[in-house]
């Protein structure tokens, strides 16, 4: 997992071209067989790409989560840009078409994600967050 850090505006504004896209810009999200994925230390979000051809792929949980499994603590979208593909979650199986989506909710264990037709894949674009629990004020 590619880890990105905060930049600060004052920063920001001393860099080059070159440093932006180095720091800024995701590149390689969908390559075959292969599950991207990009750490910002903003908002603690990952977003990456995952393009399954010869067989399914699932997330991995590294030190930088500190969890047990990937969506212990985290949420997650998806969104199908490529052809027809299958998300299973907890051995629920999604269909996804092109340019659908669908939301996992925090504390699913199992996930893959795999392409229908091993000629035609899908392309899976994902965002994944913390959940943030939100506390009732008190009396």
């Amino acid at each position: 997992m590619d880890v990105r850090y905060a930049i600060h505006q004052d920063h920001l504004k001393l860099m080059d071209t070159g440093s932006i896209r180095k720091h800024l810009l995701i590149e390689k999200l969908f390559e075959k067989d292969q599950f991207n994925m990009v750490y910002s230390h903003v908002d603690r979000i990952i977003v990456g790409g995952v393009c399954p051809a010869d067989r399914s792929l699932s997330p991995q949980t590294t030190r930088e989560l500190g969890v047990d499994f990937f969506l212990q603590r985290r949420e997650l979208g998806i969104i199908n840009l490529g052809f027809k593909g299958i998300v299973v979650a907890d051995s629920v199986e999604y269909a996804l078409d092109n340019k659908e989506c669908i939301y996992i909710g925090m504390g699913v264990r199992e996930l893959s994600f795999g392409s229908a037709n091993r000629d035609e894949q899908a392309k899976f674009y994902f965002a994944s967050s913390p959940r943030m629990l939100l506390i009732p004020p008190s009396n």
